[in-house]
């Protein structure tokens, strides 16, 4: 193997043993790419840089004073600068950056098993939850009347899940949302769901949806023309604003990498 080949692996393990040695685990905030060592080791290069101005600096505050306020941790994912930075110096000091949402429920809170609770009792024990989780810095936002059994199973599976830490301002909200309607909780009760048309529609005859919502709701076969005639209508909006913003630019993005550009085909309805 020629030197030039081998460089980027020297390159790699040397960057990685400066992490090592300072104690960080990059796998916390750091997505790696195996396949093209020349874009790991400059995000590498990028990231350490960055340890070591702040380090110099000292602080959030004194770094964005001298280095710029458009100045923010590479970390990833990258979900918005004081998020970023949250979770930057949480991994200075060897703190988690992720957690499940039940980790961070009120330590006086108590989940009970959907199994356990009496039909009588589910909507104040929903309340109950929906108000720990807003206690812990999250949000529920789903579509109304879905019955409260099937919420707040939902919910019990979506704060069993690891979320990156965003930090007192406020944290990730729930909306239940797949884009998957024949398989959405929700959609009897969504306007999206209730608009579109599935190859699962046409194969049932009628709208499909999951077996937990058998014993709440069922759909008519008459449902099915319904959704083929508004996702018909859906469709020819679409190819109207297709023809009319052919060629059109959405515009520029900025990443941790740079100032990108979408291009022709790139461009965008929403």
């Amino acid at each position: 193997m020629a030197k030039h080949d081998i460089e980027p692996y020297r390159r790699n393990l040397a960057i990685k043993l400066e992490f090592d040695l300072m104690g960080l685990d990059l796998a916390e905030v750091f997505e790696f790419t195996p396949l093209d060592l020349d874009l790991e080791n400059r995000r590498l290069d990028h990231l350490l840089d960055f340890v070591k101005k702040f380090r110099q600096y000292g602080s959030r505050e004194t770094m964005e004073l001298v280095e710029g306020n458009f100045c923010f941790p590479p970390v990833c994912p990258g979900i918005d600068p004081d998020s970023d930075w949250f979770r930057f110096e949480l991994w200075l000091k060897g703190e988690p950056t992720r957690k499940t949402i039940t980790e961070q429920l009120p330590e006086t809170f108590t989940i009970k098993n959907p199994a356990d609770i009496p039909e009588a009792e589910m909507e104040a024990e929903l309340e109950k939850l929906l108000v720990a989780v807003c206690q812990a810095g999250y949000g529920i936002s789903l579509n109304d009347d879905i019955p409260a059994r099937i919420v707040y199973q939902h919910i019990l599976g979506w704060i069993g899940e690891t979320f990156e830490l965003s930090g007192p301002g406020g944290g990730w909200t729930f909306d239940g949302c797949t884009g998957y309607c024949p398989g959405c909780f929700q959609r009897p009760w969504c306007e999206t769901g209730n608009g579109c048309c599935w190859p699962e529609d046409e194969e049932a005859g009628k709208m499909h949806l999951t077996g937990e919502l058998k014993g709440y709701v069922s759909a008519s076969p008459q449902s099915l023309a319904i959704l083929s005639k508004l996702q018909a209508e859906k469709d020819a909006e679409f190819e109207k604003w297709k023809k009319e913003n052919e060629g059109k630019r959405a515009g520029p993005f900025l990443d941790h990498e740079g100032l990108r550009e979408y291009g022709e085909d790139d461009s965008l309805p929403f």
